[in-house]
Formats: C-alpha cells, structure tokens, sequence
C-alpha cells in the first residue's frame, strides 16, 4: 500500500469489482483519449483471482480515498519494450476527481515507489497528444516530452498521435 495525503494506491481485490468495472469500461469515465476496449467483468474477476491483475507485464492497482475506502482511479505500471530497463505507467480518474491533483500526487508516489524498490532506470508515460490534462500532469511530475509517436494508438475510430514522457532515475530527487 502506498500512502497518499487523502488516498491510498492499493493492489485489487475481489470486492473491488464493481466499482472496478464502470471505471474500465464505461467510455465516459474513460474519457474520450483511452482506447474503448471493454473488459468482461467475468475475466476481470477471474484475473483478481488468479494475480490480483498483478504480474511481471503488467499492475494495475487501484487508487482508493482514505475515508470511506471508496475507489476514485486507477494506476498501471507495465514493461515499456522488451529491451528497455523502463516501465510504463498510466492512470484514470473518475470524472469527479479530475483537476485536483489526485493524478499528480499518485504519479509522484508511484514514481517514487517504483525506482525505490526496482533496478529500472526509466518510466515512461504515453498519452494522447490531444490529453492536454495528462500532459501536465507529467511535466508536473518532472517527466520530459521525447517525441511524438505518429498514429501509434487507436481511439474511438481512429488512429491518433501519443506524446512519450519520460522521467529517468536520476533525474528524481531524494
């Protein structure tokens, strides 16, 4: 568990599930920028069953406010490519926790988290070039725009442009 100041991120468990759900699936929660892919809620639970949707590929956790434990987001970290020493992350939030600084602060801790306990060097963030929110966000968190990855994702019909963020080791103080 890592601790926020009104939040705590948090592996999934069972119970999480239907609060879980709207918050992958629904593409209003999802926000116009991610893709609208939709999660069977009987693989999701067989999948918190099986790692608690933790492995070496991929973590997605949940982000849970600290009175009345109930889930406002989600953050993922995953392996960037095969041979980069990175992870990527990525997060949502639910429509009413947006522009509070609840996706900065978790970013931060989980950034802090990730180069505390593993030997990775880099993270990564990609975002829709479009994703005005999510780029400050990163720029926030100290995290420097690299390029742009022309047509590299698809959304709601169609092929758009991702900015690639990135944020090394020793460029994290303390």
């Amino acid at each position: 568990m890592i601790k926020g100041s009104n939040f705590v991120i948090r592996h999934i468990i069972l119970s999480d599930l239907p609060a879980l759900v709207p918050l992958l699936n629904d593409p209003d929660i999802r926000g116009e920028y991610l893709p609208s892919a939709i999660h069977s809620p009987i693989d999701l639970e067989r999948r918190i069953q099986d790692d608690g949707m933790a492995n070496d590929g991929l973590v997605r956790l949940v982000i849970v406010e600290q009175s009345g434990n109930t889930i406002i987001g989600t953050i993922w970290h995953s392996k960037a490519v095969p041979y980069f020493n990175a992870r990527e992350i990525g997060y949502t939030l639910s429509n009413e926790c947006r522009g509070r600084g609840f996706a900065t602060e978790a970013v931060n801790l989980l950034v802090r988290y990730l180069f505390n306990s593993t030997l990775i060097n880099r993270i990564e963030i990609r975002m829709d070039a479009r994703n005005l929110a999510s780029e400050k966000v990163a720029i926030k968190c100290g995290f420097q725009k690299e390029g742009v990855s022309r047509g590299a994702n698809f959304v709601r019909g169609n092929h758009v442009d991702m900015n690639l963020y990135a944020l090394l080791r020793h460029e994290v103080a303390g």
